[in-house]
Formats: structure tokens, sequence, C-alpha cells
């Protein structure tokens, strides 16, 4: 099992690592549209599922087969929920807004009016912001013990990372700083999840009986709230608000969540 998360680490690394790069490369050049906002879609969907349908149930079991009759996944995932809410938009500086919170349509738009405005500090707010909720997401999977549950979540992390590493790029593009910095930062973001992969994985293989099963529930229920938090406030308030596309999008939406209902008939 450890090997097989090994290969979905260096897969998780190199999608994170190209999604950010492709900014890096071609700022000028680049330009998003239709297909990348029903990309955006689908992996909300299945990100949504994947947390609620597959993780969040998972979590509480656990918590039940310890004895504990208090909804305590439910209030750890609300609890990821704020918490990112707090990191992405309390703590996030309005400048950073507009490169990661933006319509995937306008990701580009005046980008040339903005670079060098903040010093760099806009690009670092977002690398913390998106570091944090892929290192959960990382640390969920990493404690998943069976193989099933475990591509579930691998699922859900590979639909985002690579969108997620683009929104990071833009940002660095944006930012100003050197070349050698914001590929610095990028490589930071793309193994952040990898780093939680590990961290989970160590948990789950140090701990024994109850205390390996308690960590496991608590990392599931964070990532299920995490993964409810990028789906709703990260992907869909963007993608959504764009003229146009809607209902393919919320068509997208229903695919994703549908392929993770679907999944639970056997996983």
């Amino acid at each position: 099992m450890i090997s097989i998360k090994l290969i979905l680490m260096l897969a998780v690394l190199v999608a994170g690592a190209l999604g950010g790069a492709l900014p890096l490369h071609a700022a000028g050049e680049v330009r998003t549209g239709r297909f990348l906002g029903w990309g955006n879609a689908l992996a909300a969907g299945v990100l949504l599922g994947a947390g609620l349908i597959h993780m969040l149930p998972d979590a509480d079991s656990a918590w039940r087969a310890l004895g504990i009759e208090y909804p305590m996944a439910f209030l750890l995932a609300t609890c990821a929920f704020v918490l990112m809410l707090l990191f992405e938009h309390v703590l996030l500086p309005d400048s950073a807004h507009q490169a990661m919170h933006a319509p995937s349509d306008d990701r580009f738009a005046h980008m040339d009016a903005h670079t060098h405005a903040h010093g760099g500090f806009e690009a670092y707010a977002v690398l913390t912001a998106l570091s944090i909720h892929s290192f959960l997401a990382g640390a969920a999977l990493g404690a998943r013990a069976g193989l099933a549950g475990t591509l579930v979540i691998f699922a859900a992390i590979m639909a985002h990372k690579s969108t997620a590493g683009f929104a990071l790029g833009v940002s660095l593009v944006r930012s100003g700083l050197s070349r050698q910095r914001a590929w610095g930062m990028l490589t930071i973001f793309a193994v952040s999840t990898p780093f939680g992969i590990v961290a989970g994985t160590a948990l789950g293989e140090t701990l024994q009986g109850d205390a390996q099963q308690v960590a496991q529930a608590v990392l599931l229920a964070l990532g299920a709230g995490t993964f409810a938090y990028v789906a709703t406030l990260d992907i869909l308030r963007d993608e959504l608000v764009a003229p146009g596309g809607r209902w393919s999008k919320w068509l997208m939406v229903c695919a994703g969540t549908g392929l993770m209902a679907l999944l639970a008939l056997w996983v």
C-alpha cells in the first residue's frame, strides 16, 4: 500500500507543478475558456461528492466505532470549512482575491496593470492558502487504509490540483517576483500535498489501535470539510459568476457528484 501511495504522490506532484508552470511559461499567451470552466465545474462535483459521500460518512463511522455518539466528524468538517474561510477570505488581502477568486475567463484580464503592485505579498498569501488545504487533502489520503477509498480521494485531489496550481501561477506572474523565487514558491505548493500524504501515512503506520483510528477519523473529517470548501467557495463561487455557460457548468457539477455517488455502490 505504501508503494501505491508513493506513485499517487508523484502523480499529484506533477499535476500541481504543471498547472503552475503554464502561466509562468506563457503569461502573455495562455487564454482560458469554456473548457477550463467545464473542467473546474467537474472538479467541484468530484470534490463535493468525495467529501460528502465518501470521506465524511467514513469518518463518522470511525468515530461511532470508537463509542463516540457525538457528531464529531461533522464538527471537524465544519471547523475545517470555517478555518479555510478564515485563511482565504479574512486573512487573505483584497489584492490576492483578484488572482485567486476571479472567473476563469478573467484570470489574465488586466494582468499588466497589477504587476509589481503589491511586491509579491499577494502571491505569498495565495501560496499559503492553497498549500494549507492541499496539505490537509494529502493528509486525508495518506491516512486512508483501503485502496478503493484511497483512489477516490486521489481522484478528487487530481481534479483540482492542476487548476489550483494554475491560480497560483497567475498570481506569481502578476506579482513581478523573480523567476527563481516564483519557481521556488511553485515548488512549495507542488510538494504540499505529497508532504500531507507522507504525514498522514506516517501517522497511520506509527499509531496503533484506537489511536490510529482516531487519527484516520480526524484527517478524513478535516479533509471532507476542506473538499466541500474548495468545491463551493474556491471553484463554484467563481465559475458561476461568469456570464454564460451556467447550465453546462451545473451539469458538469452533477456529473462529478454523480460519479462519486456511483462509486459509493462499490467503495
